[in-house]
């Protein structure tokens, strides 16, 4: 039986929560792919550069944010390498990828969030991609058996930062909760998100309200739990998936009342990787995505490298990646940068 986060049915919840993304595993013969804005924006350093494009999307919005066709699920898992497995020839998915952008009027094709390791680069560079810097993932490796095993392998001030944050959050009298049915709870849970969502330094496809109120319908491998206040109200939640190797973190929100109150931010992430290792005892990998960089290194990630691969399929984006390309790589170079990815991100 496939993992959740590989299965039919887990495609099929995201097609029906999320329609505006038209997700489809027939449009590029077995390969899944959603259509959406791609906005170049996002992974730009706050400066000159990218307010230039803010100021250049008020006059020509499809050279910001044109229309694209993605290839892989617009959510978890956050590493899409082993897509890479399952695809055709180069040559032959970009003849379909080319067909089914040009019917549904996208602009540019992309491939998010590959390791380069994992990929044949020149061989997609000689069929038309462009190879570019995405935000590196952080991964934890579940080698000890249990939580408190694991502080006792960081360095000393981190596990006191980890366990005073966790005192905190413990003395405000707040507690965890695991949901197993979210119906019922769709709009507590949406009101922690979306404000955490817009206020959040990058952003990618928002989620629905109905997402979160259906998401423990997909079974035990859906990890949903939430914050609440000692008076009972929801104020935070963060969900997870257990997949192939380990564990894969997924969306976190934190009411606004909470935002710098009690900790409530770092238990709920902390909560991800206690019940990893727990479930796991010693073995496989969490995946706790980008951003938010130094505070998980200092739970003990790691950053893994990411490239999405990009495709012109307009003339003008055909033109624009053929001859700035390369200038596109280095003003994402940023995302390369450990010191810059801690202070920015």
């Amino acid at each position: 039986m496939a993992a959740l986060l590989d299965a039919p049915a887990y495609r099929r919840f995201l097609s029906e929560t999320h329609p505006e993304l038209a997700i489809d595993d027939a449009r590029l013969g077995g390969v899944p792919s959603f259509l959406a804005p791609l906005d170049v924006r996002e992974p730009l350093r706050v400066g000159p550069a990218r307010r230039a494009m803010e100021l250049l999307r008020t006059c020509a919005p499809a050279l910001v944010t044109p229309p694209a066709l993605f290839l892989g699920t617009p959510f978890e898992r956050y590493d899409q390498s082993h897509l890479l497995r399952e695809m055709p020839d180069v040559f032959e998915l970009t003849d379909r990828v080319d067909a089914a952008s040009r019917r549904h009027r996208r602009e540019v094709a992309v491939l998010t969030n590959v390791r380069p390791s994992a990929v044949p680069l020149e061989r997609w560079r000689a069929a038309g991609w462009w190879s570019l810097p995405s935000f590196p993932d952080t991964v934890v490796h579940l080698a000890t058996p249990d939580f408190e095993a694991h502080l006792k392998t960081l360095p000393q001030g981190d596990r006191s930062g980890i366990r005073r944050n966790i005192r905190k959050f413990e003395r405000a009298g707040h507690v965890l909760e695991r949901i197993r049915d979210a119906a019922g709870l769709g709009d507590p849970i949406y009101a922690c998100y979306r404000p955490f969502f817009e206020r959040a330094t990058v952003r990618w496809q928002p989620h629905t309200l109905e997402y979160f109120a259906k998401l423990t319908e997909l079974g035990d491998d859906v990890r949903l739990h939430v914050a609440r206040s000692r008076e009972g109200e929801l104020i935070g939640f963060v969900v997870s998936f257990r997949d192939v190797e380990g564990f894969q973190a997924g969306r976190i929100g934190v009411h606004p009342d909470y935002y710098r109150r009690d900790a409530v931010y770092f238990r709920l992430l902390y909560h991800v990787l206690e019940e990893a290792l727990e479930e796991r005892k010693g073995g496989g990998m969490l995946s706790l995505e980008p951003t938010g960089y130094r505070m998980k290194r200092h739970l003990g990630a790691e950053k893994v490298p990411l490239v999405n691969l990009v495709r012109g399929i307009s003339e003008t984006w055909s033109i624009l990646l053929g001859q700035l390309g390369g200038l596109g790589a280095l003003m994402l170079r940023h995302l390369e940068d450990r010191a810059t990815l801690e202070r920015l991100y």
